[in-house]
């Protein structure tokens, strides 16, 4: 009696595997289109807010101490306060030798040094004082964007842009020939913008638009276009990666080999004999 042997291989259905590159290559592909269309950002011109004529070495509004700007005061004759120096205090308020508490806030360095003269000579009839602001800490601009340094920058009266610029430090990802220069009011909204070339400043030496800076301005130093499109498209494959790392594990108990099913790392054929 001849036995009769019949062989039939289990095939399991395979899940279909999600296609995340070819999906990201097709948004990126989209991004490019948008891009090449759109073409450069655009171009703002409010030069005449921030350039005048004549072109001045700082800027015309006058500093007004805050916290937490730093003072020194000095006096040939009032030993006392001669070289004292100190923080403004949250309050607006400094704490003096011989002079006591003496209230600083909004108050320009002239005006503090009248102030103290005059309540020294309660003391010294031929009282001297003059006050000098060591520490610009409650003036801000602010530089964002492809920079090694971004952030708050201190604000004295006498930053330009290439000067703001140059400290900043552009990476070699940044646009150098659309750089942004934003002006805000004292209610916080936007009213003014610029675009200026750096490379137009470094390379041929046209600082028309080196302006001098107000406070509150702000920066911004946007990608180069192929910057741009990397950045996407990081952003695209953001959500695809974990769901890619995730159909890897089921897929991979399939021996692709020998097209048989894997149970516990053995591959097996199961037959009926």
């Amino acid at each position: 009696m001849s036995a009769l042997h019949t062989t039939s291989p289990i095939h399991e259905r395979r899940p279909r595997r999600p296609q995340p590159i070819k999906a990201a290559a097709s948004a990126l592909l989209a991004m490019l289109i948008v891009l090449c269309a759109s073409g450069c950002q655009t171009q703002y011109h409010d030069y005449a807010a921030f350039v005048k004529e004549p072109r001045p070495l700082v800027t015309s509004t006058e500093y007004r101490m805050a916290p937490p700007d730093v003072v020194l005061i000095a006096s040939k004759r009032v030993r006392e306060i001669n070289g004292h120096e100190e923080q403004i205090r949250s309050d607006g308020r400094m704490t003096l030798p011989l002079l006591g508490s003496v209230y600083v806030a909004g108050k320009t360095p002239e005006q503090l040094a009248a102030e103290l003269e005059k309540m020294a000579r309660d003391y010294y009839d031929d009282a001297d004082v003059s006050v000098r602001v060591t520490g610009y800490n409650s003036k801000r601009l602010f530089i964002f964007g492809q920079v090694a340094l971004p952030g708050p920058y201190p604000y004295d009266g006498a930053n330009t842009v290439l000067g703001t610029l140059a400290r900043a430090q552009p990476t070699p990802l940044a646009d150098p020939q659309r750089i942004l220069v934003l002006r805000p009011n004292t209610k916080g909204e936007l009213v003014r913008r610029m675009t200026i070339d750096l490379n137009q400043m470094i390379r041929e030496g046209d600082l028309a638009l080196n302006v001098v800076l107000e406070e509150g301005d702000i920066i911004y130093i946007p990608p180069n276009p192929l910057a741009a499109v990397g950045m996407a498209f990081q952003q695209v494959l953001l959500p695809i990666q974990p769901a890619a790392s995730t159909v890897r594990g089921p897929a991979s108990i399939y021996d692709t080999g020998s097209g048989s099913a894997v149970y516990g790392g053995n591959s097996s054929q199961k037959g009926v004999h």
